[in-house]
C-alpha cells in the first residue's frame, strides 16, 4: 500500500518544493509534466490545460494499477501536485486512492497571495491568484478527508 499526498495551494506557493523535500524518492503526478517538451523545457499553454489534468488523472490511475499489479517494486509514496482548490478537483484522486485501498492526505500549503503570483511559472495575473486565493479559504472539503496544513516556502 502506498501513501497518497493530494496537493493543494496557489501556483507558486511551494507544493513542488514541500514535495521535493520531503519525499524526493515519490512518484509525482502533475499537469504540469504535460507542458514538458523532450528536453525538459517547461512550455506552458493555457489552451491545453484540460488535457494536461486529464493526463494527469490518466498517469495517477495507471501508477495505482501498477502498485496493484506489482507491490513490491511500486512507489512508497505517489504525490498528485496541482493547485486543487476546489473539492470537485481533489475527489478524483482521493476516489481513486481509496478504491486501491490506499492512505490519502491533502497537502494544503498556505501561501500569501502576493507572494505566490511573484513565484508562480505560470503567468497567473494577481486579480487570478487573488480569487483563488479567496476559493481555498471558503472551500469547504469533506470532514472525512485527512487534511494538512503546512506553510508554504514563500511566507
Amino acid at each position: 500500500m502506498a501513501q497518497i499526498y493530494i496537493m493543494r495551494g496557489l501556483p507558486g506557493a511551494g507544493k513542488s518544493t514541500w514535495a521535493r523535500r520531503n519525499y524526493p524518492q515519490a512518484h509525482v503526478c502533475s499537469a504540469d509534466s504535460y507542458f514538458l517538451d523532450d528536453e525538459g523545457v517547461y512550455r506552458f499553454n493555457r489552451t491545453l490545460i484540460s488535457r494536461a489534468h486529464a493526463s494527469c488523472l490518466r498517469g495517477f490511475a495507471e501508477i495505482l494499477a501498477s502498485i496493484a499489479g506489482d507491490p513490491a517494486n511500486s512507489p512508497e509514496v505517489v504525490i498528485v501536485d496541482n493547485t486543487a482548490i476546489r473539492a470537485w478537483e481533489i475527489s478524483p484522486y482521493y476516489n481513486l486512492a481509496m478504491a486501491y485501498g490506499h492512505d490519502a492526505a491533502i497537502i494544503h500549503v498556505k501561501c500569501d497571495a502576493e507572494k505566490a503570483h511573484s513565484r508562480n511559472i505560470h503567468g497567473v495575473p494577481l486579480e487570478r491568484v487573488e480569487k483563488m486565493d479567496d476559493s481555498l479559504s471558503s472551500e469547504e472539503l469533506p470532514v472525512f478527508w485527512t487534511v494538512e496544513i503546512v506553510e508554504g516556502g514563500c511566507c
